[in-house]
């Protein structure tokens, strides 16, 4: 388990505070996947009560970031390579709808906000700085264009999708040579959307889904023949 990471209790929910803590350590891979979680050991991790360390497991379960294995007790789910290509077909489809609404509802700071949070893409790569940084920016970019989109109900399927797909994307972004094309994939969508193309900037979102989850596939593959020689 990482360090101490103690809760801001100014919040009158701390348990939605709990449940916000803990889904940002999995997303942030602070919580790795198939890492056993101990009631106990995350008490002492975020400084609250067993009750509402429960309480969150419940709620990140329905999320399904957690899952509770027969003689194990909860664990940080560990995605395969199946429930990986089934999420990135239904993420394909949203992307692209996103990149649609985007267009129809932004305003103009937004549609800035996202060229610059394509640019500090572009540096991070170029630094090569690490994968969780470049994460963190991508999540940025989906945040800005989610937002633009005026969709609730996108938003919140989105969201969903989002921070299960995280725990793939860094084993996608680890795939040689992915790095760059991920970038061109995700300025080729921003240039798109600033002319306007909606029917453009979907086709080229489905394809940046389809190249990740094709990276992410090849990364199962590398797992098994490093598995079994």
């Amino acid at each position: 388990m990482p360090q101490a990471l103690p809760l801001n209790r100014d919040n009158v929910t701390l348990s939605a505070r709990l449940v916000l803590a803990m889904r940002d350590a999995i997303v942030d891979g602070d919580l790795a996947p198939g890492q056993n979680l101990s009631e106990r050991a995350l008490c002492d991790m975020f400084g609250v009560s067993r009750s509402l360390v429960r309480e969150a497991l419940k709620a990140l379960a329905a999320e399904d970031l957690i899952v509770h294995v027969p003689h194990k007790g909860p664990m940080v789910a560990r995605l395969d390579s199946k429930q990986a290509q089934d999420l990135y077909r239904v993420r394909g489809a949203i992307e692209g709808l996103a990149c649609v609404e985007f267009i129809a509802n932004a305003t103009p700071d937004e549609r800035r906000e996202l060229t610059q949070i394509t640019d500090r893409l572009a540096q991070l790569v170029a630094d090569e700085v690490s994968e969780r940084a470049i994460v963190a920016a991508k999540n940025d970019f989906y945040s800005c264009l989610i937002t633009g989109t005026r969709n609730q109900a996108l938003a919140k399927i989105f969201t969903q999708l989002n921070n299960r797909v995280v725990l793939l994307r860094r084993r996608s972004l680890a795939q040689k040579g992915r790095l760059p094309k991920m970038l061109k994939e995700i300025q080729d969508i921003v240039a798109a959307i600033d002319r306007g193309d909606a029917a453009a900037a979907r086709h080229l979102a489905e394809a940046h889904v389809a190249s990740a989850a094709q990276a992410a596939d090849d990364s199962f593959a590398d797992l098994n023949n490093h598995t079994n020689p």
